[in-house]
């Protein structure tokens, strides 16, 4: 007669499982929609249980996605989701931590600490939704906007004008 403890296997887990019964709330065409299924299509893949994964986001339009994710998550304050999150992998380094920030998000209000969240490399994954554009708002163009570009949305010369400083061949270059 075997002593042997037999464990139950771990049930497979499919997108199915990472979705939740909450209305989608984005534009119709929007590509938040396809970034969301990737991201139900992949997590079942990734080796981490439901309960070991959590999705901290900012505040925007790419930043509904806890609500729409069955997993751990916190809807964060504006730029400041990449502090959280690294604040919660400092305390509880075997989480899979997920951020989840628009481009104006991450890289505006949020970007130095987007930036001191890299430097101190911590062991997260960081989706930044770039649509060059605050969604939101509909019409405010976000950091990532192409120079020289112009939207139909905004006035001739923005109320509060961007300074963009390029460097090109060593010396700096500001554009409005």
């Amino acid at each position: 007669m075997s002593t042997e403890t037999i464990l139950p296997q771990a049930a497979t887990l499919t997108a199915k499982d990472f979705a939740t019964d909450q209305e989608v709330r984005w534009c119709p065409g929007c590509g938040d929609y396809s970034i969301l299924a990737q991201v139900q299509k992949v997590m079942p893949t990734i080796g981490v249980a439901k309960e070991n994964i959590v999705i901290i986001s900012g505040i925007g339009c790419s930043s509904r996605f806890p609500y729409y994710m069955n997993t751990f998550g916190m809807h964060s304050i504006h730029g400041r989701a990449t502090a959280i999150a690294s604040g919660l992998k400092a305390a509880r380094p075997e989480l899979s931590v997920w951020i989840v920030a628009g481009d104006g998000d991450a890289l505006s209000i949020g970007g130095n600490h987007t930036i001191h969240m890299l430097r101190r490399n911590f062991d997260v994954n960081f989706l930044v939704f770039n649509n060059q554009i605050y969604g939101l708002t509909k019409g405010q163009y976000s950091p990532t906007l192409e120079l020289c570009f112009k939207l139909a949305l905004v006035f001739d010369t923005p109320v509060d004008q961007v300074f963009f400083v390029e460097a090109i061949d060593g010396k700096k270059v500001t554009q409005t």
